[in-house]
């Protein structure tokens, strides 16, 4: 029996094809440096239909927040260790140091999901090797730091007596959080209780490393430079000595 063996291994090459593009669509990718600085406004509101409740007291400090700073502190592999910190209308601050890691979904400080892996797409999880969350869409937004390509999460979860929605845009590029939105309705009665938070991006800070170019270039060309000052420093008082001969 004579077997169509071109076609064959053709095929199979282009299944082999196939199964290795799928395994490398998601990629875990660090898209922030050390050295990096995310800076956030903060807004908290609670409303009520029943005329008589108040806001839960931890509300009350959390609305005294001026501004919230994230600081990438390392990188290792897709390990980001990052400060958290929450600064005050009178000036204080509170700081958390922990890790997020874009690949597993490791998640040690508040706000963690502000930070993802660079470069990921639509339909994509959000973290390859953690969780189920996957992103939706991407846009052009504005924001006070420019023009941004975004993609977007947005996670609708209903129950009989509440509500919540999540929705987060991100730099596509470096997985930066631009934008944190959390709306949440309980029912309890006839009664209903809101709840919104809402984290907008208003600065940054990343440095521009030198590229792998330069950055040899610099190594090669600082010896020369001390090399050759040191011989001029040698030079130079024998010249003065015959000077003043």
């Amino acid at each position: 029996m004579k077997t169509n063996f071109v076609p064959t291994v053709i095929l199979l090459c282009l299944l082999t094809i196939a199964l290795t593009q799928s395994a490398f669509a998601q990629t875990a990718t660090v898209g922030v440096n050390p050295g990096n600085t995310f800076n956030y406004s903060y807004m908290l509101t609670w409303t009520s239909t029943d005329p008589t409740a108040t806001a839960p007291t931890a509300y009350e400090e959390l609305n005294n927040t001026q501004f919230i700073r994230i600081s990438v502190i390392s990188v290792t592999g897709s390990l980001i260790n990052i400060d958290f910190t929450r600064h005050f209308n009178n000036g204080t601050e509170n700081t958390q140091n922990g890790n997020i890691d874009v690949n597993t979904q490791l998640l040690e400080i508040p706000y963690s999901v502000l930070i993802i892996r660079a470069g990921a797409n639509s339909g994509e999880k959000i973290y390859p090797e953690g969780g189920h969350a996957t992103l939706n869409d991407t846009a052009t937004r504005t924001y006070p730091i420019g023009q941004i390509e975004t993609i977007r999460y947005v996670s609708p979860d209903t129950a009989d007596s509440s509500f919540q929605k999540t929705e987060i845009f991100f730099d596509k590029a470096n997985g930066a959080g631009l934008e944190y939105n959390l709306e949440s309705q309980e029912t309890s009665g006839s009664y209903t209780t809101t709840t919104k938070e809402t984290l907008m991006i208003t600065s940054w800070v990343i440095p521009e490393f030198p590229s792998t170019a330069v950055l040899m270039l610099l190594l090669i060309a600082i010896p020369i430079v001390l090399l050759a000052y040191k011989k001029k420093r040698a030079i130079k008082p024998q010249i003065n000595n015959g000077i003043k001969e």
